[in-house]
Protein backbone atom coordinates (compact mmCIF):
# COMPACT_ATOMS: atom_id res chain seq x y z
CA UNK A 1 0.00 0.00 0.00
CA UNK A 2 1.11 3.49 -1.00
CA UNK A 3 -0.29 6.65 1.25
CA UNK A 4 -0.02 9.73 -0.19
CA UNK A 5 -0.83 12.38 2.70
CA UNK A 6 -0.94 16.07 1.25
CA UNK A 7 -1.72 19.24 4.07
CA UNK A 8 -3.80 21.59 3.08
CA UNK A 9 -2.83 25.30 1.47
CA UNK A 10 -2.45 28.15 3.22
CA UNK A 11 -5.72 29.15 4.94
CA UNK A 12 -7.38 31.98 6.49
CA UNK A 13 -6.07 31.25 9.78
CA UNK A 14 -2.93 30.54 8.67
CA UNK A 15 -2.79 33.31 7.42
CA UNK A 16 -3.71 35.31 10.45
CA UNK A 17 -1.39 33.39 12.65
CA UNK A 18 -4.21 31.58 14.54
CA UNK A 19 -3.55 28.47 16.03
CA UNK A 20 -6.36 26.89 13.96
CA UNK A 21 -7.73 23.54 15.75
CA UNK A 22 -11.35 22.72 14.55
CA UNK A 23 -11.85 25.97 13.95
CA UNK A 24 -13.71 25.87 10.39
CA UNK A 25 -11.11 28.43 7.71
CA UNK A 26 -11.17 28.06 4.20
CA UNK A 27 -8.32 28.77 1.73
CA UNK A 28 -6.72 32.23 1.34
CA UNK A 29 -6.22 32.65 -2.74
CA UNK A 30 -2.50 31.86 -1.73
CA UNK A 31 -4.01 28.59 -0.39
CA UNK A 32 -5.78 27.91 -3.58
CA UNK A 33 -2.76 28.08 -5.84
CA UNK A 34 -0.90 25.82 -3.69
CA UNK A 35 -3.43 23.62 -3.93
CA UNK A 36 -3.37 24.30 -8.32
CA UNK A 37 0.15 23.34 -8.07
CA UNK A 38 0.43 20.42 -6.11
CA UNK A 39 -2.50 18.96 -8.74
CA UNK A 40 -0.58 19.61 -11.10
CA UNK A 41 2.68 18.67 -10.13
CA UNK A 42 1.26 15.14 -9.31
CA UNK A 43 -0.07 15.23 -12.68
CA UNK A 44 3.12 15.87 -14.35
CA UNK A 45 4.54 12.78 -11.93
CA UNK A 46 2.36 10.54 -13.08
CA UNK A 47 1.25 10.20 -9.33
CA UNK A 48 -2.25 8.54 -9.16
CA UNK A 49 -4.51 7.20 -6.63
CA UNK A 50 -7.50 4.46 -6.81
CA UNK A 51 -9.04 5.90 -3.37
CA UNK A 52 -8.66 9.56 -1.39
CA UNK A 53 -10.12 10.33 1.80
CA UNK A 54 -10.21 13.84 3.27
CA UNK A 55 -10.67 15.75 6.77
CA UNK A 56 -14.45 17.35 7.09
CA UNK A 57 -13.02 21.04 7.84
CA UNK A 58 -13.02 22.84 4.68
CA UNK A 59 -9.47 24.01 4.11
CA UNK A 60 -8.57 20.19 3.70
CA UNK A 61 -12.21 19.77 1.32
CA UNK A 62 -11.24 22.31 -0.81
CA UNK A 63 -7.68 21.45 -1.26
CA UNK A 64 -8.55 18.06 -2.18
CA UNK A 65 -11.44 19.42 -4.32
CA UNK A 66 -8.83 21.56 -6.64
CA UNK A 67 -5.83 18.46 -6.43
CA UNK A 68 -8.64 15.90 -8.12
CA UNK A 69 -9.60 18.44 -10.37
CA UNK A 70 -6.19 19.16 -11.62
CA UNK A 71 -4.46 15.32 -11.17
CA UNK A 72 -7.82 13.79 -11.72
CA UNK A 73 -8.45 10.32 -9.60
CA UNK A 74 -11.38 9.28 -7.41
CA UNK A 75 -13.12 11.93 -5.61
CA UNK A 76 -12.41 12.01 -1.77
CA UNK A 77 -14.42 10.35 0.41
CA UNK A 78 -15.01 12.58 4.15
CA UNK A 79 -13.38 10.61 6.73
CA UNK A 80 -14.21 12.18 10.64
CA UNK A 81 -10.34 10.78 11.92
CA UNK A 82 -8.57 12.91 9.23
CA UNK A 83 -9.83 16.14 11.25
CA UNK A 84 -7.11 18.08 12.81
CA UNK A 85 -5.93 18.00 16.10
CA UNK A 86 -8.41 19.01 18.71
CA UNK A 87 -6.60 21.81 20.85
CA UNK A 88 -9.18 22.99 23.52
CA UNK A 89 -9.18 27.00 24.79
CA UNK A 90 -5.84 27.27 22.41
CA UNK A 91 -8.38 27.20 18.89
CA UNK A 92 -8.28 30.98 17.88
CA UNK A 93 -5.73 32.13 19.35
CA UNK A 94 -2.64 34.22 17.98
CA UNK A 95 0.68 33.77 19.67
CA UNK A 96 0.40 36.91 21.21
CA UNK A 97 -2.73 35.82 23.10
CA UNK A 98 -1.36 32.38 23.74
CA UNK A 99 1.16 34.14 25.42
CA UNK A 100 -1.18 36.52 27.58
CA UNK A 101 -3.88 33.42 28.21
CA UNK A 102 -1.73 30.45 28.42
CA UNK A 103 1.77 31.06 28.75
CA UNK A 104 2.90 27.96 30.24
CA UNK A 105 1.90 26.54 26.67
CA UNK A 106 4.99 28.07 24.96
CA UNK A 107 8.03 26.59 27.58
CA UNK A 108 6.12 23.07 27.62
CA UNK A 109 8.85 20.53 27.65
CA UNK A 110 8.96 18.61 24.42
CA UNK A 111 7.42 15.80 25.77
CA UNK A 112 4.38 17.76 25.87
CA UNK A 113 4.46 19.01 22.32
CA UNK A 114 1.60 16.85 21.09
CA UNK A 115 -0.65 16.20 23.86
CA UNK A 116 -3.27 19.48 24.18
CA UNK A 117 -5.19 17.86 27.00
CA UNK A 118 -4.22 20.19 30.15
CA UNK A 119 -5.78 23.08 27.46
CA UNK A 120 -9.68 20.63 27.24
CA UNK A 121 -7.84 19.46 23.74
CA UNK A 122 -7.15 16.20 23.09
CA UNK A 123 -4.28 13.80 24.73
CA UNK A 124 -1.47 12.44 22.43
CA UNK A 125 -2.92 9.08 23.51
CA UNK A 126 -6.39 10.51 22.01
CA UNK A 127 -4.70 11.38 19.01
CA UNK A 128 -2.43 8.11 18.49
CA UNK A 129 -5.64 6.21 18.89
CA UNK A 130 -7.28 8.37 16.22
CA UNK A 131 -3.94 7.91 14.30
CA UNK A 132 -4.43 3.98 14.58
CA UNK A 133 -7.81 3.86 13.73
CA UNK A 134 -6.70 5.25 9.79
CA UNK A 135 -3.92 2.95 9.57
CA UNK A 136 -6.26 -0.21 10.59
CA UNK A 137 -9.11 0.91 8.20
CA UNK A 138 -6.76 1.55 5.42
CA UNK A 139 -4.73 -1.50 5.83
CA UNK A 140 -8.29 -3.72 5.87
CA UNK A 141 -9.92 -1.69 2.79
CA UNK A 142 -6.74 -0.84 0.69
CA UNK A 143 -3.81 -3.04 1.35
CA UNK A 144 -2.62 -3.18 -2.29
CA UNK A 145 -3.52 -0.01 -2.90
CA UNK A 146 -2.44 3.58 -3.79
CA UNK A 147 -4.40 5.80 -1.27
CA UNK A 148 -4.74 9.93 -0.93
CA UNK A 149 -5.37 11.91 2.29
CA UNK A 150 -5.54 15.32 2.70
CA UNK A 151 -5.35 16.74 5.86
CA UNK A 152 -3.50 18.96 8.59
CA UNK A 153 -0.27 19.93 10.00
CA UNK A 154 -0.87 18.39 13.23
CA UNK A 155 -3.10 15.00 12.40
CA UNK A 156 -0.50 14.40 9.61
CA UNK A 157 2.66 14.83 11.86
CA UNK A 158 1.18 12.15 13.99
CA UNK A 159 0.18 10.00 11.53
CA UNK A 160 3.48 10.34 9.78
CA UNK A 161 5.48 8.97 12.44
CA UNK A 162 3.28 6.48 13.28
CA UNK A 163 4.13 5.29 9.73
CA UNK A 164 7.92 5.14 9.18
CA UNK A 165 9.05 5.05 13.16
CA UNK A 166 8.91 1.69 15.07
CA UNK A 167 8.56 1.99 17.65
CA UNK A 168 6.75 5.36 17.42
CA UNK A 169 8.46 8.17 19.49
CA UNK A 170 7.49 10.70 22.18
CA UNK A 171 9.30 13.31 20.24
CA UNK A 172 9.30 13.58 16.00
CA UNK A 173 9.98 17.43 14.36
CA UNK A 174 8.86 17.13 11.61
CA UNK A 175 7.99 20.24 8.98
CA UNK A 176 4.64 19.80 7.45
CA UNK A 177 4.12 23.19 5.59
CA UNK A 178 0.81 23.81 3.99
CA UNK A 179 0.79 21.63 0.43
CA UNK A 180 3.76 19.47 1.63
CA UNK A 181 2.84 16.39 0.46
CA UNK A 182 4.54 12.99 1.42
CA UNK A 183 4.67 9.50 0.08
CA UNK A 184 4.70 6.41 2.43
CA UNK A 185 5.42 3.02 1.22
CA UNK A 186 3.68 0.44 3.67
CA UNK A 187 4.62 -3.38 3.51
CA UNK A 188 4.67 -6.05 6.45
CA UNK A 189 7.85 -7.83 7.52
CA UNK A 190 8.11 -10.08 9.69
CA UNK A 191 4.33 -9.46 10.89
CA UNK A 192 4.89 -5.69 11.60
CA UNK A 193 2.97 -3.34 9.20
CA UNK A 194 5.43 -0.17 8.85
CA UNK A 195 5.96 2.32 6.52
CA UNK A 196 9.02 3.94 4.79
CA UNK A 197 9.40 7.31 3.42
CA UNK A 198 9.68 7.53 0.17
CA UNK A 199 9.75 11.51 -0.53
CA UNK A 200 8.63 14.64 1.65
CA UNK A 201 8.26 17.70 -1.11
CA UNK A 202 7.37 20.91 0.01
CA UNK A 203 4.72 22.90 -2.19
CA UNK A 204 7.95 25.29 -2.90
CA UNK A 205 9.77 22.63 -4.39
CA UNK A 206 7.51 21.87 -6.67
CA UNK A 207 7.70 24.96 -8.92
CA UNK A 208 5.08 27.76 -10.40
CA UNK A 209 6.03 29.99 -6.92
CA UNK A 210 7.54 33.51 -6.00
CA UNK A 211 11.08 32.00 -5.74
CA UNK A 212 11.77 33.73 -2.82
CA UNK A 213 9.24 31.03 -1.52
CA UNK A 214 12.54 28.57 -2.04
CA UNK A 215 14.87 30.35 -0.07
CA UNK A 216 12.76 30.74 2.93
CA UNK A 217 13.21 27.06 2.92
CA UNK A 218 16.91 27.71 4.08
CA UNK A 219 16.51 30.24 6.67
Amino acid sequence: MFLLFVRHGESEGNSAGLMQGRGDFPLTERGRNQALRVGAWLREHDVGWDAAYVSPLTRARQTADIIVAQAGGPAPVVEPDLAEVTVGSLEGLNREQIAERHPDFLTRELEKLGDFAAYGGESYDDIQARVGRVVDKLSASHREERVLLVGHGGLGFHLLKSLVCEPVPLVCILRLGNCTASLVRMRERRGVFFGELVWHVPVELMGGVDERDVGALFR
